[in-house]
Parts: structure tokens; C-alpha cells; sequence
């Protein structure tokens, strides 16, 4: 009797176990989760001048689901599919549509299991998005969203070097 009760106790300490590492889900600074047989990373992509924020579904075969939102237009979401060609060299490949019809397809490649980025075109111009990032680490591998801004900071810049130049150049010379 003593023998079935010890092993009711380790059959009992195992569920145990199983259930607290299922509970405590690996987590990375940006949010991105890691269950026992899903992931959920958070998605900062660009589109054309747009910004797009959401979350990146996966399962345990490599395949997942995507759900964006434009920061601009709130109406205008998309939603796509996802998977993983090779899981040794964590790179995939996607495509996502969205309500104003446009529609895209992507490469990623993952940083790790739960981080990674990707590029692709779409029918609105070029697509590049994080996954699992925070801010500043996703800014390294996102397009500007804005062209304009870029040019506005050129053109600062070369007034900048113009005023320099012609107040050097009105100064006498002595």
C-alpha cells in the first residue's frame, strides 16, 4: 500500500511540474511569449508610408497567423499566414491581405525563436516589419515610414551648410 501511495505522489509532483512550465511561458522585453506549443510576438511593419502595429500568432509545426492595424487609418487591417521553410536557419516566408485590398508577400528571418524581420513587396510599395522587437531594436531593420521626413531633415541639413557658408562667406577679411 505504502508503494501506490508514492506513486501517486510523483504522478501527482509530474502534472505538477508539466502544469507550472506550461504557466510560465518564456517572455522576451517586447512582450513575445513562448508557450509549450504556441508563440505570440508583437508586429511593428511599414507599408508604403504607413505604419502597422499587431501580433504574430505561431504553433509548434512553424506556421502561424498575423493580425496588423494601421496606425494612420484604424479601419484598414490586415491578416495573413505565415511559415517557416527551414527552422534550422529560422527563415520563412508569408502573405497578408488587408481591408483597403492591398496585399502583400514576405521573407523573415528569425534573430530567435521568438524575434526576427522581414522584407516583401506589396501592391502599395515596399513591406519591411519586426517581430518581437521593442522600439529601438526594431528600428534597425524598419524602412522610414515617411520619405518626406528624411528629405525635410536633407534639406535642414544643406540649409544649414548654406547659411554657414554665406555667413562665412560675408565676414571681412581682415
Amino acid at each position: 500500500m505504502k508503494k501506490i501511495t508514492n506513486v501517486k505522489n510523483i504522478g501527482n509532483l509530474f502534472l505538477i511540474i508539466i502544469v507550472l512550465l506550461y504557466c510560465s511561458s518564456c517572455t522576451n522585453r517586447s512582450g513575445a511569449t513562448m508557450g509549450l506549443f504556441t508563440a505570440k510576438s508583437p508586429v511593428a511593419a511599414t507599408i508604403s508610408g504607413d505604419i502597422f502595429v499587431g501580433w504574430a500568432i505561431g504553433d509548434f509545426t512553424g506556421s502561424g497567423t498575423i493580425s496588423i492595424t494601421s496606425a494612420i487609418d484604424n479601419n484598414n487591417t490586415c491578416v495573413g499566414e505565415f511559415r517557416y521553410t527551414s527552422t534550422w536557419t529560422l527563415t520563412g516566408e508569408g502573405s497578408i491581405s488587408c481591408k483597403d485590398g492591398s496585399m502583400a508577400v514576405f521573407n523573415f528571418k528569425g534573430l530567435d525563436n521568438l524575434r526576427g524581420y522581414g522584407y516583401g513587396n506589396s501592391s502599395r510599395g515596399p513591406v519591411t516589419f519586426t517581430y518581437g522587437m521593442t522600439a529601438d531594436e526594431a528600428s534597425k531593420y524598419l524602412q522610414k515610414p515617411f520619405p518626406e521626413v528624411e528629405d525635410a531633415i536633407e534639406n535642414r541639413d544643406k540649409d544649414e551648410d548654406d547659411k554657414s557658408a554665406n555667413l562665412k562667406n560675408s565676414i571681412p577679411k581682415t
